[in-house]
């Protein structure tokens, strides 16, 4: 038998070159596709949680619109929206103490429902100050021409060139404030900016193209009018202010460089600042001393949840609108820009870090000497990412990051692996509970497999039967294991006709997933369709266990889309690829949160929302959920979409306001709604439950600050 081959120098060197290459044309085409975007993202959010951040600036300070403000004025007999001459006193004392600017983020788009006097009264504050900057909108739909479209943009139009309109949303509109407010306004700002896919803020656009001039965001405009006026220019992938270079991304949008979560910032509560004023007025000392707003830049803005200004950042999932704009502020008033590497660096480092990974596989196939150096290149090269980031830069970390891993990946299977052997490797392992379709897929695509554990967004699935141990404890053993394998087995091909994963079984119990190892861009809507199939499914089951005398069972399902860690975790002799992370825990509770709700099926409102629109929900609660700060907006799910039947949409059509009145306090008007409801299905658990709870409230009111989560006593 002839030996078997050894490479010699020459031809390890020639296999490392075209590995590299072959690296560098995968990540060219991975990163043309886009598919790093939303892990490039990820990863400045997790720099900006574990990193140290600069302090936010003294300077500026906010100025809160929170619930026990509107509490406040409510106990006076004023619901929001307030008159704007509430605002007066706040323009009145930040004038009075020598404030540099006064910043709304506050939209007065309509005439005040108060009549015309308010706006001029308003108006007339703003104008005396001479502080005083508002927001307008821009818009993507056309509306009615607007008459003070004119005076806008000759207030803060700029003309601009360099800066490419085509990259950003064509605006048709603008959605000015009322004209006795933009009259008097100092200067004015934009304050329509979006997300990122994933839904959160990360970046602003410091001008937008409308018509022929640009538009400035709203902190933008104070800064460039109060602080740094003069021309603007666009040069290099900068807006130029006088000496300061703000760097923009292709799309032409400012990174923020967040100080921290929110309140990094000072705040003070509005209700307080308007105490003040008429404190000062009468000579008494002041809630808030006047040296507090002495020389400070302060924005007015929402907080309360209730006003819906609330953005996810990369900070925290609950961040004031007014505090993007704060936030911007600071780093313009800092001088302390987040700039991004030069593509050719990260691409050169990327090649250096593939060439390691290639050599030292090839070179050196001794396992545990491979592992110790990526484990080096690993801490490398996230060291030097970290450190980028604390003298300013974004270095992107996902692209070198995705050369490294991706280098190694191909040495290794260019001198271990064959292809025979790892379809059989991907059949061997799903085979068991991933359906024959995604099983094909993966062996066609088999790159879509990652080893180890990777972080995804997936939609987790939990069942369990209420009432089975019951039934269990009536039947023989054999009976019951027979019953069980039938339900389990039912059940399981439904997932499966879903294209999903079974992860595991526990008794009656059933845990599964979708959105991995593949992507599925309807992975919540192929739950939920998975979970009324099941409940459908058991209909017919209880039907066959009536003929037999045996007792209902009922299905709990509870259903969550969000990031998780997915992979094959375990030990070397035994490992299971499965989901762990804070979305199982979620979806587990929401399982168990249905008997409380006498309901079926509850979804998250992250999975809610990623159905978009496929599949007929029913808002149920705001429930605090074990190990979550904030609390969680439950649904029921009801049919697929068009699917309600008449009784369902008409308890729906009751539920929905009954609930608002419910949580807004009245208490008589919402069972009023909760029993006509009933009228519709009597046996309907949620109008049910919110009808006792309305009962309780009349008998014994909630108090003041109740916030209308519900807290259950058990998982």
């Amino acid at each position: 038998m002839a030996a078997i081959p050894q490479f010699s120098h020459r031809n390890k060197l020639q296999a490392a070159f075209f590995l590299v290459l072959a690296v560098a044309a995968l990540i060219g085409l991975l990163e043309m596709s886009g598919v790093f975007s939303p892990y490039r993202l990820k990863t400045l959010d997790m720099l900006f949680r574990g990193v140290p951040l600069s302090p936010a600036s003294p300077e500026v300070v906010v100025v809160a619109v929170d619930q026990p403000d509107l509490d406040f004025f409510k106990a006076q007999g004023v619901t929001w929206p307030w008159p704007r001459q509430v605002y007066a006193p706040i323009i009145e004392f930040c004038r009075r103490a020598g404030a540099r600017a006064v910043i709304f983020d506050i939209l007065f788009t309509e005439a005040s429902s108060y009549g015309p006097e308010d706006d001029a009264r308003l108006a007339q504050a703003v104008k005396e100050s001479g502080l005083v900057v508002l927001p307008f909108f821009t818009s993507r739909d056309r509306k009615p021409p607007n008459p003070s479209e004119g005076d806008l943009l000759q207030k803060v139009g700029h003309s601009l060139s360099g800066l490419n309109p085509e990259v950003f949303p064509h605006y048709r509109s603008l959605i000015t404030p009322v004209p006795p407010l933009l009259a008097a306004a100092a200067t004015l700002g934009n304050v329509e900016c979006r997300p990122d896919a994933d839904g959160i803020y990360r970046r602003v656009p410091l001008v937008v193209p409308y018509k022929d001039l640009w538009l400035p965001f709203l902190s933008f405009a104070a800064f460039h009018h109060f602080q740094q006026p003069g021309a603007l220019s666009f040069e290099s992938g900068a807006l130029v202010l006088s000496q300061t270079r703000l760097p923009l991304d292709s799309q032409g949008q400012f990174f923020l460089k967040f100080r921290g979560p929110t309140r990094s910032h000072r705040r003070f509560a509005a209700a307080n600042v308007i105490k003040s004023e008429a404190q000062v007025r009468h000579g008494l000392a002041p809630v808030y001393p006047l040296a507090d707003f002495a020389g400070k830049w302060v924005l007015v803005g929402l907080t309360a949840p209730g006003l819906l200004d609330l953005k996810a950042s990369p900070v925290g999932a609950v961040y004031p609108g007014v505090e993007v704009h704060a936030t911007l502020l600071d780093n313009l008033l800092q001088g302390d820009f987040l700039r991004q590497a030069p593509a050719a660096a990260l691409w050169a480092w990327a090649a250096v870090l593939a060439a390691a990974a290639v050599l030292g596989v090839l070179f050196f196939p001794h396992l545990g000497f491979t592992l110790a150096a990526l484990a080096v290149l690993v801490g490398l090269h996230l060291g030097l990412s970290i450190l980028a980031f604390r003298l300013s830069w974004w270095a992107d970390p996902v692209l070198p990051g995705a050369a490294l891993a991706l280098s190694f990946g191909l040495a290794a299977a260019y001198s271990y692996a064959t292809e025979g052997r790892q379809k059989r490797f991907i059949r061997g392992m799903f085979g068991q509970y991933m359906s024959e379709t995604v099983i094909n897929h993966l062996l066609q695509h088999p790159e879509k497999l990652k080893l180890g554990g990777e972080r995804r967004r997936v939609t987790l699935f939990f069942s369990d039967l209420a009432g089975f141990t019951t039934l269990s404890e009536r039947l023989p053993p054999e009976t019951v294991v027979g019953l069980l394998n039938d339900y389990l087995s039912r059940m399981t091909e439904i997932i499966l006709q879903e294209e999903g994963t079974v992860d595991k079984f526990e008794g009656d119990a059933i845990m599964a997933f979708w959105g991995a190892p593949l992507d599925q861009e309807d992975q919540a809507v192929r739950a939920c369709q998975a979970a009324l199939s099941q409940t459908a499914a058991l209909r017919e089951l209880n039907r066959e266990f009536a003929h037999q005398g045996l007792p209902e069972l009922k299905l709990r399902i509870g259903i969550h889309t969000g990031e998780a860690i997915v992979g094959n975790l375990g030990s070397q002799k035994r490992f299971d690829y499965t989901v762990i992370g804070d979305t199982v825990n979620l979806a587990s509770r929401l399982e168990g949160l249905n008997k409380f709700y006498a309901t079926a099926i509850m979804a998250s409102e992250v999975a809610v929302a990623d159905c978009g629109g496929e599949i007929e929900f029913r808002e149920l609660d705001l429930v605090a959920v074990k190990g979550r700060e904030a609390p969680v907006r439950v649904f029921e799910v009801l049919a697929p979409k068009g699917k309600l039947t008449p009784a369902q949409a008409a308890v729906r059509e009751d539920f929905i306001p009954g609930l608002e009145l419910y949580r807004r306090g009245r208490f008589e008007a919402a069972a009023a709604r909760f029993t006509h409801a009933l009228s519709h299905f009597p046996e309907d658990g949620p109008a049910q439950v919110f009808l006792n709870r309305c009962r309780e409230f009349q008998a014994a009111p909630p108090p003041p600050d109740w916030d209308t989560v519900f807290r259950p006593d058990a998982k």
